[in-house]
């Protein structure tokens, strides 16, 4: 193939994809910042990062006030390791909110993060004058080990929460369900809140659940953000 026809092709390929991304991350005039929130999220968890850029800088420009789209993004961009950009994200956020639990913790673990790489560049730099070889695979093993570490405590702290949460369920102790989602629907953790809404849906009909949502939940937008999920995830069983 000519390489001006291979430039063309390529150039109608790039602009396809481009304007694929675009439609795929549209905004409807029936939108508001939680399905935009939720529709980011979907897309981050699918690995379309591009998609959901796209979409939470269209939807930050339409809800400039939505501490919930600033945190979304912030944990894009810190995945992406993109450090002070997330941290300005999650500022934005607490700036709108100062109760965002979110931008709270996260923003903490950025400035964590920030003070963790500084001090790994300055391990890594001696390490280097010392010995180019073993001490880097010290290095190495150490990574390794405080990752593992951390799945393990995660996945220990994921066990002791849902346990709490079914005995509170059991106990009818509604404060304690409902702090416990809240926190779920505020960190986005999306597994566990299934889990959660789906045990509390099994032992309770939606509608009673939507009552003590709207009773014991006392932040407005997490009470916003919950009922939505209720809604969807109900309507998908």
């Amino acid at each position: 193939m000519p390489i001006h026809y291979r430039s063309l092709l390529l150039t109608g390929i790039l602009l396809l994809t481009l304007v694929n991304i675009s439609l795929a991350a549209e905004i409807r005039p029936e939108d508001t910042h939680l399905s935009i929130g939720e529709k980011a999220q979907n897309y981050i968890q699918e690995n379309n990062t591009e998609q959901a850029r796209t979409l939470l800088k269209k939807g930050i420009a339409l809800y400039p006030d939505s501490d919930w789209l600033h945190s979304i993004y912030g944990r894009l961009l810190f995945s992406e390791g993109d450090i002070a950009g997330a941290e300005d994200e999650f500022q934005q956020a607490l700036n709108i909110n100062k109760e965002n639990t979110v931008a709270k913790l996260l923003i903490k673990e950025v400035r964590l993060t920030k003070n963790l790489l500084k001090d790994q560049e300055e391990e890594r730099l001696f390490a280097l004058m010392q010995d180019k070889g073993g001490d880097l695979l010290v290095i190495f093993l150490g990574v390794w080990m405080g990752t593992m570490l951390t799945s393990m405590l995660q996945w220990t702290a994921s066990h002791v929460k849902r346990n709490k949460f079914e005995k509170a369920l059991s106990a009818k102790d509604w404060d304690t369900v409902t702090d416990i989602i809240e926190n779920q629907i505020v960190n986005w953790d999306k597994q566990a809140l299934r889990k959660d809404m789906g045990t509390w849906l099994n032992k309770m009909n939606a509608s009673a659940i939507e009552d003590i949502i709207k009773r014991y939940v006392d932040h407005q937008q997490h009470e916003e953000e919950l009922l939505f999920f209720l809604k969807k995830f109900h309507e998908k069983r």
